[in-house]
């Protein structure tokens, strides 16, 4: 009997000794520190899908990926939901939804980055008609950006072809322009539409997660899978969330499952501190330097090159320009690359350590379009290729005919292009050996000189099959008016001649010896109005880039109103609109003693013959 007590009670202090071990070993389990290699094992990729859905009585009409409340704009509205979604990748921790042992429903703890959201959604909410009538007014101011966009496109693609090098490129951004326009149109319908039908409008966060390619949606309720719950942090903007999910059957083997606590309804504020420390990326503040520097970066990925290193992905800068393409591992775009700046304006081409470097074009709103080579974020210029499909011709004068005290005739029979000058060096495919196209001679100058050649010249031209033209240059001696009739009188214009041209080429201070601009640009005016009047075609102005860039700035209507012929002895082409590029003043014509002005048509034969056409039509 005693020894029944005494193994009884034996048997109690054992009992006893294991439940103090087990709980002693419980208390260790649930409070032990989680090690790095443990959390390294346990980790998993997670990615969110988040967007803003406006609500028009309740039903989802649009989405908007970001709300940019310096000027109240719903930044990408579109009718559809994938196409608003901010996407980005992050890492979360698999761990345990019981304390007590490993789970088959086994969750997530992973980071919510844009915690802001819920605050932008009520923002807009208490504002929607002042946020509408705000919205309508960007989408027109876009939609009339894009048509001035779209007309400098239209513009490079008329006058260019598949032979130059950011053609193809261009031709993409033209339908993605066009597709853009139509979008904004449709928005602007749809906006209107909810203003004058909604009664109730208002904005609320989507959310979604994947996991190992199961999505993870949230809803309200424990015991409803999946499930979702938002935790603090220390940061303002960041926010962790637990996801997980009933189909999800077993724990994989690669991972260290953690203790937490039992439901999922408890508090987790206790063990975020400890998630601060093993994930310090997680929690931290996203980079934010003053001026361009990157932001964030978006599901980038590793890329192969012949001899770097790259990275594939999307960033943005603190100033809101969007970067899509080639980058280094710190984001710094590096190769080929897209950037839509925040003012709307568009590049694509070429980086080198995050300049514009190379081949590439920029789309500026009130600006032409700049498609060619850039150096360290700095254009040059398109640089031409001469080839045989290209349209060429020449300006001639006495000193063509005039060399030293000999004078000499041009063999019309043996004229092609052999030399396009000695000044820069011109890529060019093939031998140079073009045929002259059409030919400009001068007939007058001033009110008091006549080219003692230009008759014979113009007949000569006509007869050999080639289209030429005649120009007058323009005398700071003489008024407009003046000039005008002494052109006229002196020179024969004939229906199937090219329109005449108006060369004017004084010096500063010449100008300022003549009156100033306004009074040489009104003397242009007259001569180009009376000539227009005479021979039924516009003239055209011959001036240099830089006269245009100092002074016919100042005379909208005339850069608007009249088609130029540039003279630029450069490697790149001029920088404005143009029907003539005077790009030589030393080339070689075969049946031509001496230099000659080699120039070029801006545009292909098939634009050519177009603008001739018209130019025979008007008679």
């Amino acid at each position: 009997m005693n020894m029944t007590k005494l193994n009884y009670k034996k048997l109690a202090w054992v009992i006893g000794a294991v439940l103090v071990v087990v709980v002693a070993w419980l208390l260790f389990y649930l409070n032990r520190p989680w090690s790095e290699d443990d959390t390294e094992r346990a980790k998993v990729k997670v990615q969110q899908r988040v967007c803003f859905a406006l609500l028009a009585d309740g039903q989802e009409v649009a989405y908007f990926s970001r709300f940019s409340a310096a000027d109240s704009v719903m930044v990408g509205l579109t009718a559809h939901r994938d196409s608003a979604w901010h996407k980005s990748e992050g890492t979360g921790v698999w761990v345990n939804s019981s304390s007590l042992f490993p789970s088959a429903n086994g969750l997530v703890l992973a980071v919510d980055e844009r915690a802001d959201m819920e605050e932008d959604a009520a923002l807009i909410s208490h504002a929607m008609n002042d946020m509408l009538e705000r919205n309508m007014q960007y989408l027109q101011a876009e939609c009339r950006r894009m048509e001035s966009m779209t007309d400098e496109v239209d513009y490079y693609l008329k006058r260019h072809s598949i032979f130059d090098n950011e053609y193809i490129a261009v031709a993409n951004f033209s339908y993605a322009l066009a597709s853009g326009q139509k979008h904004m149109e449709q928005m602007q319908t749809l906006l209107d539409s909810v203003t004058r039908v909604a009664k109730n409008v208002e904005v609320k966060v989507v959310r979604e997660y994947q996991m190992d390619t199961l999505a993870l949606h949230p809803v309200d309720g424990f015991w409803k899978a999946p499930v979702l719950s938002r935790l603090h942090s220390d940061h303002p903007h960041v926010r962790f969330v637990v996801l997980g999910n009933d189909s999800l059957t077993e724990i994989p083997d690669t991972c260290t499952a953690f203790s937490t606590p039992l439901f999922c309804r408890t508090d987790f504020s206790d063990r975020v501190q400890e998630w601060n420390d093993l994930f310090p990326r997680l929690s931290a503040p996203p980079t934010h330097i003053e001026g361009t520097a990157l932001r964030s970066l978006e599901l980038y990925h590793e890329v192969e090159t012949d001899s770097l290193c790259l990275y594939e992905g999307a960033s943005e800068d603190t100033l809101s320009n969007q970067y899509h393409g080639q980058m280094t591992e710190k984001g710094t775009p590096q190769g080929y690359g897209t950037i839509r700046y925040a003012n709307g304006d568009y590049y694509e081409g070429e980086w080198l350590d995050g300049n514009r470097h190379g081949h590439g074009f920029l789309a500026a709103n009130g600006q032409m379009l700049r498609a060619g080579e850039w150096e360290d974020d700095r254009y040059l210029g398109e640089k031409m290729t001469y080839t045989d499909n290209r349209v060429y011709g020449i300006d001639i004068s006495r000193y063509q005919h005039e060399i030293g005290k000999q004078v000499y005739p041009i063999n019309w029979n043996a004229m092609r292009i052999t030399s396009l000058g000695k000044r820069n060096s011109k890529q060019v495919e093939g031998d140079i050996n073009f045929p002259v196209s059409f030919v400009y001679i001068k007939s007058t100058q001033g009110i008091t000189i006549q080219s003692a050649y230009y008759q014979q010249d113009s007949r000569d031209a006509r007869a050999h099959g080639i289209l030429c033209g005649a120009y007058h240059f323009f005398s700071v001696k003489a008024n407009g008016k003046e000039q005008a009739h002494y052109f006229l009188d002196n020179t024969e214009i004939l229906p199937n001649d090219l329109p005449p041209v108006l060369d004017v080429e004084p010096t500063d201070g010449q100008i300022e010896q003549y009156g100033g601009e306004e009074v040489l640009f009104d003397a242009m005016r007259t001569w180009l109005t009376i000539v227009e009047r005479a021979v039924g075609k516009r003239p055209i102005l011959y001036v240099s880039q830089t006269f245009i860039k100092t002074h016919l700035v100042h005379a909208p209507d005339l850069c608007q109103n009249y088609p130029f012929w540039i003279a630029r002895y450069n490697v790149y082409r001029p920088e404005v609109k143009l029907h003539f590029w005077q790009l030589c003043y030393d080339g070689r014509v075969a049946g031509i003693h001496g230099g000659v002005d080699i120039n070029i048509f801006n545009g292909y034969q098939e634009q050519y013959d177009e603008w001739v056409a018209t130019l025979t039509s008007r008679q």
